[in-house]
């Protein structure tokens, strides 16, 4: 079951910290980019043994992006996702219109803190701290899972 506009809102504060009211829409949460820094993927992963080489770049005003380049942002919410829900995030229409790029991914039941963001422009861009790159679509689960997140990404690590 999609959670519905209302529902969401009651979720500010307890499951989505550091929240604008705003970004609550009719059945999701607009997804802001922040931080101190972001990151470029420079050199290939060669998984599993070898993850992605990235470089720091400080995140100021706004980020400069080059095209097919993957770039990790920090989130500016925050996270603590009770075991009977699920996230799942998607790039918002208005980046996808605009040549971005990005995964679909999904924040766990038992997840706590921020999430790293990838986007990837097709063309040279930029964007300023604090858009809104991303929709969520928050999902009740069945029941509570048997088994809360608790993994290496717990907490927002990049990579």
């Amino acid at each position: 079951m999609i959670l519905s506009h209302q529902s969401i809102k009651k979720l500010l504060g307890k499951v989505i910290m550091n929240y604008v009211e705003e970004n609550v829409r009719e059945n999701g949460y607009d997804l802001r980019i922040c931080g101190e820094k972001y990151y470029v993927v420079e050199e290939g992963a060669q998984l599993p043994s070898k993850k992605a080489k990235i470089r720091e770049i400080e995140f100021r005003e706004s980020a400069k992006l080059d095209p097919f380049k993957t770039y990790l942002f920090e989130s500016c919410e925050e996270f603590s996702v009770p075991d009977d829900l699920a996230i799942l995030i998607t790039l918002k229409s208005t980046l996808a219109r605009n040549g971005f790029l990005a995964p679909p991914t999904v924040i766990d039941a038992g997840y706590k803190g921020k999430v790293a963001l990838a986007i990837t422009p097709v063309y040279n861009s930029s964007m300023a701290k604090g858009i809104a790159t991303h929709h969520l679509i928050l999902m009740k689960l069945d029941e509570k899972t048997e088994k809360p997140y608790n993994g290496k990404y717990q907490g927002g690590v990049v990579i």
